[in-house]
């Protein structure tokens, strides 16, 4: 009995060191999804609404990281903001602006891209926007600082990102220019990421919008889920504004937060760069 038992207790004693061991095994490579992280972080910062000068252009501008300037292609300052962006070694995509299912529509801005129009009208708005070519009703001269734009992304725009035929023609253009399309997520029923791959144009989407926002712990806690879906992910897009909806705020956050997160990993990254490592 005494050689039964200690046997018994033998065998329980070995179960629950392999137990033990396997349970040590799962738990070092079971992290929460929360807590994953990949070798390479990019992070793809961009900065909307310049081109009328808004509160905050000289803040994002002396920033020492990499982001897109994304400039809108019809207003007072689109020249002058273009030129200071791309002196102070920005990138430079094109803000179209474009039709929406909801605000005003004097929000959308000059020479937009809306429902009904026919191709050549759409050709016409999108040519405006990338070349210095002289088209009617568009400020030519703020069009060939443009030029060199990387891309576009939607200002506004859910009406037309819902529209597959519309969207389509804004596509064939950027497709013929190159760049990068960056879809900023306006509405839920975006049909941009089917389209876009039907027409071999590359294609990112936003993850987070930093701003929009008078609390600057708003602005950290949105730049801080940036990072960390691209420590998850690998990458992420995150957008801010120039003037009233993020300027002086969102600059000041990024240059406070951005030397902790490069500590941490993260690698701040143009569009253009980002896309071209998709």
């Amino acid at each position: 009995m005494k050689k039964k038992k200690y046997l018994g207790i033998g065998l329980l004693f070995v179960c629950c060191f392999l137990a033990g061991r396997t349970a040590g095994k799962l738990q070092a490579a079971f992290v929460p999804a929360a807590q994953m992280t990949v070798e390479e972080a990019k992070l793809a910062v961009i900065i909307d609404d310049f081109g009328y000068n808004g509160a905050g252009t000289a803040e994002m501008l002396a920033l020492d990281i990499p982001f897109t300037a994304a400039v809108l292609p019809f207003s007072s300052h689109t020249a002058e903001n273009a030129a200071q962006a791309k002196a102070a070694g920005k990138e430079v995509i094109i803000h179209m602006p474009m039709e929406s299912l909801t605000g005003k529509p004097e929000w959308v801005g000059d020479g937009a891209v809306c429902r009904g129009m026919s191709a050549a009208e759409v050709r016409q708005c999108m040519e405006a926007a990338y070349s210095d070519e002289e088209i009617a009703q568009r400020v030519n001269e703020a069009y060939s600082i443009v030029e060199g734009a990387s891309g576009i992304n939607n200002h506004m725009g859910s009406a037309v990102m819902e529209d597959a035929n519309t969207l389509g023609c804004v596509l064939d253009v950027v497709r013929e220019k190159g760049g990068v399309f960056v879809d900023s997520v306006t509405t839920a029923e975006s049909k941009c990421g089917t389209l876009a791959g039907e027409k071999g144009v590359p294609l990112l989407e936003r993850d987070v919008f930093l701003d929009s926002t008078t609390e600057k712990s708003v602005v950290e806690e949105r730049l801080r889920e940036a990072a960390d879906i691209a420590k998850t992910k690998g990458s992420a897009v995150a957008i801010g504004h120039v003037g009233p909806e993020g300027g002086v705020l969102t600059a000041q956050v990024l240059a406070e937060m951005a030397p902790e997160l490069e500590k941490e990993g993260i690698r701040f990254v143009t569009v253009s760069e980002l896309a071209g490592s998709h």
